[in-house]
């Protein structure tokens, strides 16, 4: 049975975020896309999608091991990839995905520096309104 921990070069008892952290810098550098004519890294990017799957689901990682620790009294662990794979795990959508500093998905995913920041020029915007429209019917009275 493969040691999914030491395929993503992680300790056993690492979170969600280290998990996917660790399987979007080995899936970065393994992707099928980037390293078209090898084989060795499809194969590896298998290894590394299988392990990040398992690990990343509590109830699939609890199954994993447990049958790690009583290999013998138990039956072997079995995985199966995604339905989406093509799609889920793109070189486009990984790149996208991994990147840190970046602010996207609309205006719910923005940072809370931003976030008051936008709330603040709303706030601005209206008080000028307001004081335009009390200036405006003041004169025309």
């Amino acid at each position: 049975m493969s040691d999914y921990y030491k395929i993503l070069g992680i300790a056993k008892d690492s979170d969600q975020i280290q998990i996917r952290k660790a399987f979007r810098q080995l899936a970065l550098l393994h992707h099928p896309d980037k390293n078209k004519n090898s084989e060795e890294s499809k194969v590896k990017f298998m290894e590394l999608v299988q392990a990040y799957e398992v690990l990343s689901d509590e109830k699939a990682r609890e199954r994993y091991d447990f049958n790690t620790v009583n290999e013998k009294s138990f039956q072997k662990f079995n995985w199966t990839p995604s339905a989406d794979f093509a799609n889920f795990y793109s070189y486009e959508n990984l790149k996208r995905e991994y990147n840190e500093n970046k602010v996207s998905g609309g205006m719910w995913e923005i940072s809370e520096k931003a976030n008051a920041g936008l709330w603040k020029a709303t706030f601005i915007l209206l008080g000028s309104l307001g004081l335009i429209s009390v200036f405006i019917i003041l004169k025309i009275y």
